[in-house]
């Protein structure tokens, strides 16, 4: 008999976590809490800005780890808006010393937040800014003695990697056409092909600084170099940013992790679709468990056998022609390795269960307002309609051409310039070869002053300006395809003006501050922003409206750009509107990131059969699987059912196995088309307790009794209504839902009606 992963969890939920907690024994238990757990806890009340309870826990869980299981790098993966920058600086304050030094890497535009949120939680603490140019600080730091009280130094990823540059440095030849080693004279060969080479003989360096290049030495080098053991606590923020083994950045992540005693890594979104995005940061964190598994660093394909999802293509050739040397047809074969999306859940088991935490934005806040996604769906002009199909036909067509002789290269024209030419028609659209640059297809210009989803982009804020709304408008192509002066343009003749944010307006340390000058003038009800800009780090609750004009097909930029206002501290309703043309490749890219949208979420706590599956199984990357619908090799989507089922799977997502819900939680989808518009609105509204019993459960609702056996529900004595293993159901033809209460203890369940 087969039994789906819900349905088992449903079934056997409190033995299974019973069995966990049996097995695994837990460091920090917030139902059992011990001596060092109340004192820790104790302490957190020193801190100036009080946490949640879920954040405590996390808080306590991480610090266990650190100061008690003696852990030297672990994860906080926590949904954005959360708060896991106030959640670090309280780890840190759980340092069992009285004064210590904490340094805190994180992207640029975030330095000058840090070091205001450290000041506005610690009760006393000196705060360092790294970002600057120089290393004077660092010297000081370096040749200080004690701290005499608790220290945080903030630098910038950008600042900590930059480093001078290097220039081989031989002995060579040019008559006889060889380089030789200065020390030993050894004619050097292989030598050379590493980036820091060294002589095989004498061991002499094979290179020195280039005095013509940046005269800078990276910050992360000096502190590996001089700052051993002299930091207490490294906090990596965004880590998920810095997962590659080869760059620079990652490379400085690196350097301070390996000096320091302890390293707590935050990130939003954890998993980026490979294993190997979890390889580096794994390794770095925690180099002695990495080698107790035999991963080697140097092989990351190594980590995808075990973790991820490896494919093997096997090609034979045979050529049927005779040759002298062979009796019978010549033949060859070759094997290529390649990683495909996905990672198996052993990675959870053998490095995440043990090593990270996870917190949700519900976990942490009750009082969050209502959360709203509107999905617009609009319809093409005339002209408009019918220069994309002709473009689309005959791009789609040199691209089957290439795809026939295996041919590849023109995959990414194919979907990122089907994306851009609906809104950029009216400047026309050239696609060349990206090998020979030949022309392969041309979407013709059209004339028209204002497109219809420029129309309608306008009416949704004039909607939302006249309830005092501030608005925030997000799309992709503000460089190559810059749209920013068509949409400022069509804004200041309805009398509009708004902000622009530009990567190059405003240096990102500051871009905070700025955005933030900018809007206390009162100058501004609207800003035109690209979502890569605002997607880490920043709380605009000031825009409690966000409209995707462009939503592109980065799952994560999505996710994390559409929360930037739907924070702790937010007390208006948010809405977010996705806009998007009928029939398009913008209508295929925004319904496979629904159906993804799970897939991202399975690892970082929403587990589920189609979750766990995917993960396990992968798929194609966004833009092959897009590419694959438009050449016929993948069934057409359809947006409202894949955004239907992603809320449908959402709302179901609330493991049993869960310890809070919420007192009542709202979210509403709206599919707008031209003819009409289609709401699904999910409230969560709590009814009454229920009870478990010896087979059976009795819930009270407004002093009246339900009787809950066996899938059916009755009152007085007679059928009502019904529910299933996973907890979802009727009564008197309402929907229902069995969820975990708030209250501790093993079984505190409530009674929910969805409206």
């Amino acid at each position: 008999m087969e039994i789906g992963l819900r349905d088992f969890l449903a079934d056997y939920s409190q033995s299974l976590k019973q069995k966990v907690i049996d097995a695994f024994k837990p460091l920090f238990n917030p139902s059992s809490m011990d001596q060092w757990d109340n004192e820790a806890e104790l302490k957190l009340d020193q801190l100036k800005r009080k946490l949640f309870p879920a954040q405590t826990n996390a808080v306590l869980s991480l610090a266990k780890g650190f100061f008690t299981a003696k852990k030297h790098g672990l994860i906080l993966v926590s949904e954005m808006g959360s708060g896991k920058t106030a959640m670090a600086i309280a780890v840190a304050h759980l340092i069992p010393k009285r004064n210590y030094r904490v340094m805190v890497m994180c992207p640029p535009h975030l330095v000058r937040k840090w070091m205001r949120e450290i000041e506005a939680v610690l009760p006393k603490c000196r705060v360092v800014n790294l970002n600057g140019k120089g290393l004077k600080d660092l010297e000081a730091l370096r040749y200080a003695g004690k701290p005499t009280c608790p220290e945080f130094y903030v630098i910038g990823r950008e600042r900590a990697k930059g480093h001078y540059s290097c220039k081989t440095a031989v002995w060579r030849q040019n008559h006889l056409k060889r380089a030789l080693c200065p020390g030993c004279g050894k004619e050097l060969n292989d030598e050379l092909k590493s980036k820091r080479p060294r002589c095989s003989i004498c061991n002499e360096p094979l290179y020195m600084a280039d005095k013509d290049g940046f005269r800078r030495f990276a910050k992360a080098e000096y502190i590996k170099k001089y700052l051993r053991n002299r930091i207490d606590l490294f906090v990596a923020d965004e880590v998920h940013e810095l997962k590659s083994g080869v760059t620079a950045q990652g490379q400085a992540f690196a350097n301070i992790a390996s000096v320091s005693r302890r390293t707590l890594a935050l990130t939003g979104t954890l998993l980026g679709g490979y294993s190997t995005n979890l390889f580096y940061l794994l390794w770095r964190l925690m180099p002695l468990e990495s080698k107790s598994r035999k991963l080697d660093f140097r092989s990351p394909m190594g980590f995808a056998e075990q973790y991820g999802i490896v494919q093997r293509t096997y090609i034979e050739t045979r050529n049927d022609e005779y040759t002298e040397s062979s009796i019978g047809r010549s033949r060859g074969s070759r094997t290529i390795v390649t990683e495909k999306p996905g990672v198996s859940p052993l990675v959870l088991t053998d490095f995440l269960l043990v090593h990270a935490v996870f917190l949700r934005l519900p976990d942490v806040s009750g009082s969050l307002p209502h959360f709203s996604e509107q999905i617009v769906e609009i319809t093409m002009s005339e002209n408009q309609a019918a220069a994309y199909k002709d473009f689309e036909r005959e791009l789609t067509a040199e691209v089957k051409q290439a795809l026939a002789l295996q041919d590849r290269s023109l995959l990414g024209a194919l979907v990122n310039s089907l994306l851009a030419y609906p809104d950029g028609a009216r400047r026309g659209e050239l696609v060349l070869h990206p090998r020979n640059q030949r022309l392969v297809a041309e979407g013709p210009q059209v004339l028209e002053h204002i497109l219809p989803k420029e129309e309608e982009l306008l009416a949704i804020i004039g909607s939302e300006l006249a309830e005092g709304r501030k608005c925030l408008v997000c799309l992709e192509h503000t460089g190559t395809r810059d749209l920013i002066p068509d949409l400022q343009e069509r804004m200041m003749g309805k009398g509009l003006n708004p902000l622009i944010l530009r990567s190059d307006t405003v240096s990102t340390e500051k871009r905070e501050e700025w955005v933030t000058s900018k809007l206390e003038t009162g100058d501004y009800q609207v800003m035109i922003t690209n979502p890569n800009l605002i997607k880490t780090g920043l709380d605009l609750l000031e825009f409690p409206t966000i409209i995707f004009f462009q939503t592109g097909y980065s799952i994560f930029t999505l996710r994390q750009a559409s929360r930037r206002s739907w924070r702790i501290g937010q007390d208006r309703p948010v809405r977010v509107y996705y806009l998007f043309y009928a029939k398009t490749m913008q209508a295929v890219a925004l319904s496979l990131i629904a159906t993804k949208m799970e897939t991202a979420l399975a690892v970082e706590g929403d587990l589920s059969d189609k979750g766990l599956t995917a993960l396990a199984e992968g798929a194609n990357s966004m833009l092959i699987e897009m590419a694959r619908v438009l050449t016929g090799d993948q069934a057409d989507v359809n947006v409202s059912d894949s955004w239907k089922g992603y809320k449908r799977k959402e709302l179901e997502s609330d493991s049993f196995m869960g310890d809070d819900v919420l007192e009542a939680e709202v979210s509403t989808t709206t599919f707008i088309n031209s003819d009409h518009a289609t709401n699904i609105t999910y409230n969560r509204i709590v009814r009454g307790k229920i009870f478990p019993k010896n087979g059976y459960a009795v819930a009270i609702v407004d002093k009246y009794q339900f009787l809950f056996r066996a899938g059916r529900i009755l009152f007085n004595g007679k059928p009502c209504g019904n529910y299933d293993k996973k907890g979802m159901g009727t009564i008197n033809n309402k929907t229902i839902q069995i969820m975990k209460a708030r209250e501790p203890g093993p079984d505190c369940y409530v009674l929910v009606e969805i409206r």
